[in-house]
């Protein structure tokens, strides 16, 4: 095999490794699994090459662990991908999450958010209908929904982007292990 060959098919090989493991956040140990959401409770940017990319394909402008903890989710309670052409609801309690502010954003496969008639891209701890006890339950879907509706594109995947502010340490410090909003796909 000619030289130049196969440092061709070595560089390939390289951008094809980097791409992956740039692109494949849910692996990566710096990160925790709960339910549906993937995140991490200390980000160490700037430090971790890798990690910071991965961060910044999609929170460019991400603020320092003591600031926002970012939760991502681009699966179902069920390890199904979120796809626009299912509704989905998410339910939780706004007295679980333990942050002076926090808000669940809806992104399109692109990582921008979904252009909609309504205007409506997130909920948050202070726009959200909720019961005398704090539940809420908000439907994502491509179609109007009542209540807290979070719209969606058309025949699209989507991922949802929980933001937690300016979080309780005790609150953050059980973040793997406490119970978080479930998202659910609905039956049609």
């Amino acid at each position: 095999m000619k030289k130049w060959l196969f440092v061709l098919v070595a560089v390939i090989v390289g951008v094809a490794v980097g791409t992956y493991r740039i692109a494949n956040l849910e692996h990566n140990k710096a990160f925790f699994r709960n339910g549906s959401w993937t995140g991490s409770k200390a980000l160490p940017l700037g430090k971790d090459n890798l990690l910071t990319t991965q961060v910044s394909l999609f929170a460019l402008f991400a603020l320092p662990s003591e600031e926002a903890i970012y939760l991502f989710a681009k699966r179902d309670d069920k390890e199904a991908l979120l796809d626009a052409e299912n509704d989905y609801s998410i339910q939780g309690n706004v007295n679980e999450i333990d942050a002076k502010y926090w808000s669940i954003t809806a992104y399109g496969k692109d990582l921008y958010l979904i252009p909609n008639k309504k205007e409506r891209y997130s909920f948050n701890n202070t726009n959200l209908q909720t019961d005398s006890a704090g539940n809420f339950t908000i439907n994502v879907s491509a179609t109007k929904q009542s209540g807290n509706w979070l719209p969606t594109a058309d025949k699209k995947r989507f991922n949802l982007v929980l933001r937690i502010y300016k979080g309780d340490k005790a609150f953050i410090e059980k973040l793997d292990s406490i119970s978080l909003p479930q998202i659910k796909r609905l039956a049609k």
